[in-house]
């Protein structure tokens, strides 16, 4: 199984986790009275300004330890849900590279998505990707199409750091393809946040195989692929939070964690790549979607990426979600959201690629 971060943690850490929630109710409480004199550049409504800001509170003021002791694994959390919606748990293991997946769906329908979750390369998977992936399948079921969701758990930074978790992705993807016997052509891409950055990690290992991780050649391109809200950028100088679940501080924590030693590159930073860099992406993937949130603090490097890829790849869309914050389809069914519109419009793209 994948490496789990250490679960145990001191008395102290514990016991700051109960006082960084105090505190963050206290900040939130705070901008709860100011709020009708909120800025522009906020949530629309009372309900998304209150839980941005009481996530970015408390995910802010805590490590990533305390973090990963208070939201466990990503096997942890997939066990919850399937006992939960009263599915039977079932599972992939790739011995040679120590790491499991998970299936939400029928393993035997006709597509399989690989799902690489987001969460700053420092959170598991929660209960909202699983929902997610169940709602994507549901979703093509309803137009006669059968999806399944492999849900990859990669073992989480600082405990592994790049290119690991990459390595991980490709070689999930090198299992679907020769011991499930899986075409190219009946397997979709997808992730959110850091997980969509390791989608365009993948594509661009896929085009030009990077140094450490063995190469994966192709029979034909993959079905489809898309990112939402990915990491395109390790550049951290963010204009305004105000509208994002975790604060700038701390995405810099995680980004750096993950990277540890290495420096950015064209597999993990989209942002260092250029048009020539994606020239031939068609023989490895028939069409890309990415989703942004226009007002998250990534939305600019994200965009600027996309202009990058729209040029060597005339079937890539950039869908602009203009009232979602950052990674809203899966971490907005955790807030208990209704569905977002980057969802409504990944789910028909989605679906008419099956």
């Amino acid at each position: 199984m994948a490496v789990i971060p250490n679960s145990s943690i001191s008395l102290w850490q514990k016991t700051d986790i109960l006082l960084a929630v105090v505190q963050g109710l206290v900040k939130t409480l705070a901008a709860a009275v100011c709020a009708p004199f909120r800025g522009p550049n906020t949530p629309k409504t009372f309900k998304r300004h209150i839980s941005l800001t009481l996530g970015r509170n408390v995910i802010g003021r805590l490590s990533p330890q305390q973090m990963q002791f208070i939201r466990g694994s990503t096997e942890t959390n997939y066990l919850a849900w399937t006992k939960s919606h009263h599915v039977k748990p079932q599972s992939v293991s790739i011995p040679t590279h120590d790491t499991k997946a998970f299936w939400i769906g029928n393993p035997d329908a006709a597509t399989t998505m690989l799902y690489f979750h987001g969460g700053g390369w420092g959170m598991p998977g929660s209960s909202g990707h699983f929902s997610f992936a169940s709602a994507l399948i549901s979703t093509a079921a309803a137009s006669g199409k059968s999806l399944a969701v492999l849900v990859l758990q990669y073992d989480l930074a600082p405990t592994k750091r790049y290119p690991h978790q990459l390595t991980q992705c490709v070689e999930l993807l090198r299992y679907v393809m020769t011991d499930l016997h899986k075409s190219p052509s009946q397997i979709v891409l997808g992730g959110d946040s850091a997980g969509g950055n390791m989608v365009l990690g993948t594509l661009s290992h896929l085009l030009h195989p990077h140094p450490a991780i063995e190469p994966v050649k192709l029979s034909t391109p993959i079905r489809a692929a898309f990112a939402v809200s990915p990491i395109a950028s390790f550049d951290t100088n963010y204009a305004t939070d105000l509208q994002d679940p975790a604060p700038a501080s701390t995405i810099k924590v995680w980004l750096a964690n993950y990277l540890g030693n290495s420096a950015t590159d064209r597999w993990n930073d989209p942002s260092k790549t250029d048009v020539a860099w994606w020239r031939g992406v068609e023989n490895v993937v028939k069409q890309i979607l990415i989703t942004v949130a226009a007002h998250e603090m990534m939305a600019a490097d994200t965009q600027a990426f996309a202009a990058k890829l729209k040029g060597a790849f005339d079937k890539f869309t950039l869908f602009t979600a203009q009232n979602d914050f950052h990674a809203e389809p899966t971490i907005g069914i955790d807030l208990g959201f209704p569905e977002s519109e980057a969802s409504r419009a990944l789910k028909s793209w989605v679906v008419t690629r099956l």
